[in-house]
This record gives C-alpha cells, sequence and structure tokens, in this order.
C-alpha cells in the first residue's frame, strides 16, 4: 500500500468531500411563510381569532391595521364591544393599548378602570402569531400591567367566513326609536338609545345622519347589515338607504330578523356611491340590545 505524503494530509482535511445545503436564513423562512399565507412582520395586517388547541373562537379576535409606520388594532375579547388600540413597533413585538373614549380616560386616570394592552409577535414556524393580553391599571400617577403574561396563539382568521370588527361610531335605534329622528332623539337626550326590547320575526331598526355631511344628492347611498358579528344578506346585496326628510336621511330596516333571547348587537353599515367612485364607509351604526 502506497501512504501518501504526511504534507498532503491538510490539504485532504480541509476540503469538503461533498457540498452541505445550506441552513436557511431569515429571508428565506419569511420567503417560505409568505407563500404558506403564514404572518410575518411585512404580512402582519389581517383579521385572526385565539386556536385554542383545535377549537378556534371568534368571539377572541383582532384585526392590525398599519398606516406608513403607525399600527393600530380593533380588538374584541370575548363579547360585542370593539376596542380601539395603537401600536408601538419594538425589537421583537408590537404593544397595543386601548384608547379610551373621554370617559374611560378619566375613570383609567383616577386608578378605577383599567386598559387593555396586548403584545403581538409573529412566529413562522407555527404560522401564527404570539399573543400576551394584559390590564394596564394606574395607581399613584403610576401604570402597572397586571394579569397573566402566558401567551397563547392567534391564527389568521378564514378568509370564506366574513365577520365584523369595526368599532361603533353612531347609534341605532330599534322599535318606537327607529319610526322617527324626533323619538329617537328623544331617547339619546334622555339617557340614549333604548337596549331592552322585544325579541321577535320582524323587529324594525333604523339610524339616522345628517343628508348634508353624507355628501352630495347626486351619490348613491346604501347599507350593509350586521346580526352578532355576522353577515345579514344573502349574497351580499346591498339596501338603499331610506328617503331625506328634513336634512336627515333615514337608514331604516322595517324587518329586523332576531327571534333569540339575550344580548344582540345590530349593526349598519352606512356606505355612499359616488360617480366614478368606489363604494365609502360613512359609518357604522350600532346597538348592544337585551331582548326578551
Amino acid at each position: 500500500m502506497r501512504l501518501l505524503p504526511l504534507a498532503a494530509l491538510p490539504l485532504l482535511l480541509a476540503c469538503p468531500q461533498k457540498d452541505e445545503p445550506a441552513a436557511p436564513g431569515p429571508a428565506d423562512l419569511e420567503a417560505l411563510a409568505i407563500e404558506k399565507g403564514c404572518p410575518t412582520w411585512s404580512t402582519l395586517e389581517g383579521d385572526y381569532l385565539l386556536v385554542s388547541g383545535a377549537a378556534p373562537d371568534h368571539k377572541q379576535r383582532f384585526k392590525i391595521m398599519k398606516d406608513g409606520e403607525s399600527w393600530s388594532m380593533w380588538y374584541v375579547d370575548g363579547g360585542f364591544t370593539r376596542r380601539v388600540m395603537t401600536g408601538e413597533k419594538r425589537e421583537t413585538d408590537i404593544r397595543f393599548t386601548e384608547v379610551p373614549d373621554e370617559r374611560k380616560k378619566a375613570s383609567f386616570e383616577a386608578g378605577q378602570e383599567p386598559l387593555r394592552r396586548v403584545y403581538v409577535e409573529p412566529r413562522m414556524e407555527k404560522c401564527a402569531l404570539r399573543v400576551s393580553r394584559l390590564n394596564v391599571q394606574k395607581a399613584d400617577g403610576k401604570e402597572a400591567e397586571v394579569g397573566s403574561p402566558v401567551p397563547v396563539e392567534f391564527m389568521r382568521f378564514p378568509k370564506e367566513q366574513p365577520i365584523s370588527s369595526h368599532p361603533c361610531t353612531e347609534p341605532l335605534f330599534l322599535y318606537e326609536g327607529a319610526s322617527s329622528w324626533a323619538k329617537a332623539k328623544a331617547q339619546l337626550d334622555e339617557a340614549g338609545p333604548k337596549i331592552d326590547h322585544a325579541l321577535g320575526e320582524a323587529i324594525p331598526a333604523a339610524a339616522f345622519s345628517d343628508a348634508a355631511a353624507d355628501g352630495a344628492e347626486s351619490c348613491t347611498y346604501d347599507m350593509d347589515l350586521w346580526f352578532d358579528d355576522l353577515p345579514v344578506q344573502e349574497g351580499g346585496k346591498a339596501i338603499p338607504a331610506g328617503a331625506v326628510q328634513d336634512g336627515r336621511r333615514t337608514w331604516s330596516v322595517p324587518a329586523w330578523k332576531a327571534p333569540y333571547s339575550g344580548n344582540h348587537l345590530f349593526e349598519v353599515h352606512r356606505y355612499r356611491t359616488c360617480e366614478g367612485g368606489a363604494r365609502e364607509l360613512l359609518g357604522v351604526a350600532c346597538l348592544e340590545a337585551v331582548l326578551n
């Protein structure tokens, strides 16, 4: 047997005998995640719902939006209340904090009510978001997070199932309050829209708007209906808005079917379409009613 000279051994040891495939880098992992439809930092916008085991929970959901470098969220955590939240991008996550109205802001500053806070981090290897949900309380002028920081997983909401998460922007009225603007305004002046009503197969509902603020008379106006977060119209056909009287446009639904007792959310999305333009959302009129 002929021995190799010792001087040649370092060369043999230094040269790989077989090309090993390079490990995928972060860019490759993100490209693969995007191809699979998984959330990444560049594809984070969209609707998500809580998944516990194999059971999705559409009552626990949020919608993430981005405008330039600004992040925001519409958050629903078990009921019908939609919380508006703003996000702060950090090194490894985005921290979303509830934006309170004037009443809740005063209550929070006084240490009486907490605000909701949500931490979101894409986990490409799981095709999900790692989410921590906490409350923020204020005491002695200082903020403190309370609650369990144990994370849960949220996954993209199924595209084939439309659902509403839009915050309510204006009131909706049922029965007597839906009969005229005068009756609706009387409820507003007293204590707000009446929420206790009888269930039924044909509940009258209506919203009222300032016709001048809606837009030009030459535009067309219509609405979509949602009940308990889900669409009402079959086939997605929009419903025309009503007539304008004394400067007020009526968005009337004469027979809303709701023969179920308990708390329910009635929701009217008001739209305008002008010649050559896209359909624009004008407002979302809502009422969380108690039906008996």
